[in-house]
């Protein structure tokens, strides 16, 4: 967890005194979230999330509660916001955003069945499905766009990642459909009671985007087993997603290329993150698990890959 900021009691207090969420009872602080830090907190009138953002600009998380705004009007399984008394959908603590949201009672499942997985294909579809929310970035945060930010730095990743950079521009097909999509549905943005998906989590990266850059980075967060990407769990989310979408021939052709794209743009966020702007002695070779992914992915015999989509 990217605990950066800590918060006793008597601000807690302070903060959530701008909602009508009745007296304080407790706080408890709560694990998962790369650029978060957040809390469980229970009043006489419920239990809430408190987030602070440490590093997302007010401008970011206006554009998140607009997105959990259209979330709930669509009725889509997602979290609630909570606005302030004056109808403000966050606030401030010094510099830093801070949102509640309705706290969703369930477990995020690092090994999900092959049921939850065909779950999370469905709700990916129908999220993809979605009326696009005008004014939502059109540009992945840490896409293709930004790897130049760190080509110029001497290192044996910053290689690989040109290498990559310059691969993927030429075997993108820019045709392909965009679409509302989450970014990060890792098994740790996925909320299940008793089997059943409740809630998609964490749309800090939402956009307009590639809807197979969604699958494959779905694919990467969901599906991998000893550190390699599981073919069959793969296909099991891919046929709950076709249930929903089905895909078409080109898609299909194009969706080996966008889950190594996934792997790389997550490798990126790792090293940039770990190395560079909070380093973290202990977290700097996070990233390799997912270059290796894509380099596993780009290796992978066509054929093989292609047995996903049969039945």
């Amino acid at each position: 967890m990217a605990d950066y900021t800590t918060l006793d009691i008597k601000t807690v207090k302070k903060l959530i005194a701008e909602y009508d969420l009745g007296k304080f009872t407790s706080m408890t602080p709560l694990e998962g979230g790369q650029a978060n830090s957040s809390l469980k907190i229970s009043t006489q009138k419920g239990v809430y999330t408190l987030s602070v953002c440490d590093e997302k600009s007010q401008e970011e998380i206006h554009c998140l509660t607009r997105v959990l705004t259209h979330l709930k009007a669509q009725n889509f399984p997602s979290t609630r916001l909570i606005s302030t008394q004056s109808g403000k959908p966050f606030i401030l603590y010094g510099d830093k955003p801070v949102y509640v949201k309705a706290f969703l009672a369930g477990e995020v499942c690092r090994d999900l069945s092959s049921g939850m997985l065909f779950q999370t294909g469905q709700a990916m579809a129908k999220l993809h499905g979605l009326a696009v929310l005008p004014g939502l970035p059109g540009q992945f945060p840490y896409g293709l766009t930004a790897f130049d930010e760190i080509l110029d730095r001497a290192h044996p990743y910053v290689d690989w990642l040109g290498k990559k950079q310059k691969f993927l521009e030429t075997a993108i097909d820019k045709t392909m459909a965009k679409g509302f999509i989450h970014g990060d549905l890792f098994w740790d943005n996925l909320l299940f009671s008793g089997g059943k998906l409740v809630a998609i989590l964490d749309f800090e990266e939402a956009c307009i985007y590639y809807k197979l850059f969604d699958i494959g980075m779905a694919a990467l967060g969901c599906c991998t087993d000893d550190g390699r990407l599981a073919m069959n769990r793969v296909k099991q989310l891919v046929a709950g997603y076709q249930q929903i979408s089905p895909l078409t021939d080109a898609e299909k052709n194009q969706l080996k290329i966008f889950m190594e794209y996934a792997g790389v743009a997550s490798s990126f966020w790792r090293f940039r993150q770990y190395n560079i702007r909070y380093p973290l002695p202990e977290k700097k070779d996070n990233y390799l698990e997912l270059s290796r992914l894509a380099d596993q992915i780009h290796t992978m015999n066509e054929n093989r890959f292609y047995e996903i989509f049969k039945n």
